[in-house]
């Protein structure tokens, strides 16, 4: 059990080396404003796209994604669970209107791609992308409906701007897009051409190197004052870090899991909050300092929490 942790760690570390490569080069100032924001859009829009849908059609069968896709009501049902549970949170400690989507959203939401694909797949081998897809589902699914509704009522934006069309393009955002488009040639039982398939795994090989990158550069805009925490952002990190996981293993008792789709979804609902939480809060002219910390202190407190999933994940294995 000792020597998995181990390697489990030394995988991690590998990630957290590149991570701290972005965050060096922030702190030099190599990075332009225009570099942070350019970075994510690269790897959502044009790496992320190719990588899931070249991912789909090397990882499943169509037997194999028929009998898989079930799977998705387990992260479903523990991300509602954690919701349902933060609002109940939010109306006994008496949140502030600014605050009650953000703090119910970033307990229930996790950064499933940038950084759950990466931590996964260094983990558990490709054979954990079926599952890490699953999660990214349902977890998207949450946060483009349910989540950004909540957001909404944070902010004095007009209820005009939320508009159905609005709120289906980010549903149906570029990386489920690509899922889905894997999922429609998978399912048809005809393979594109080699070309587009070759285009399409270097294109996608980008996106966990450029991922850790930016979560690098993200980390390096850090200071004291954004770390200091106060009892708003202790109940998201109650929520995020203890809260969703707990859900999580409460799913098992209810849904059949094989024991590689349990230690994914567990490590998926231990991850910080996405960082689109922040970019929401800024749109609905919500608490955007706040959502900012949210994601900042989140995505640094992960750091020391996988590492303890991964031991109780190794522990549960023994027993």
């Amino acid at each position: 059990m000792l020597s998995a942790i181990i390697q489990g760690l030394e995988c991690l570390i590998s990630l957290y080396f590149i991570g701290l490569v972005g965050f060096i080069l922030d702190r030099r100032g190599w990075c332009a404003p225009e570099t942070k924001n350019f970075l994510p859009r690269l790897v959502t829009l044009v790496a992320l796209p190719p990588y899931l849908f070249v991912n789909v059609l090397n990882t499943f069968t169509r037997e194999e994604f028929t009998r898989l896709i079930p799977g998705v009501l387990a992260p479903l049902a523990s991300i509602l669970l954690s919701f349902t549970l933060s609002l109940l949170l939010v109306r006994l400690f008496k949140i502030s209107r600014p605050r009650r989507g953000l703090i119910t959203t970033g307990c229930a939401a996790s950064n499933t791609i940038f950084m759950g694909l990466p931590i996964n797949v260094a983990l558990f081998g490709e054979a954990a992308l079926p599952y890490v897809l699953l999660y990214f589902f349902a977890n998207s699914f949450f946060f483009w409906t349910l989540g950004q509704y909540a957001l909404s009522r944070d902010g004095d934006r007009p209820r005009a701007t939320t508009d159905w069309p609005g709120r289906l393009s980010r549903i149906f955002s570029p990386p489920l897009i690509g899922f889905g488009l894997g999922i429609i040639v998978l399912l048809s039982g005809h393979n594109p051409p080699k070309t587009i398939l070759n285009s399409a795994a270097l294109l996608g090989s980008l996106t966990t190197p450029l991922a850790l990158l930016f979560i690098g550069l993200s980390l390096g805009r850090l200071d004291a004052a954004t770390l200091k925490p106060d009892r708003d952002l202790a109940l998201v990190l109650l929520g995020r870090f203890i809260l969703c996981p707990l859900t999580m293993i409460l799913q098992a008792c209810f849904f059949e899991m094989t024991p590689l789709m349990f230690k994914v979804f567990l490590v998926q609902s231990s991850l910080p909050p996405p960082t689109s939480l922040a970019l929401l809060a800024g749109y609905y002219r919500a608490d955007l300092a706040f959502g900012s910390r949210v994601v900042a202190v989140g995505t640094v407190m992960s750091m020391l929490v996988i590492p303890l999933v991964l031991a109780f994940i190794n522990l549960f294995q023994a027993g």
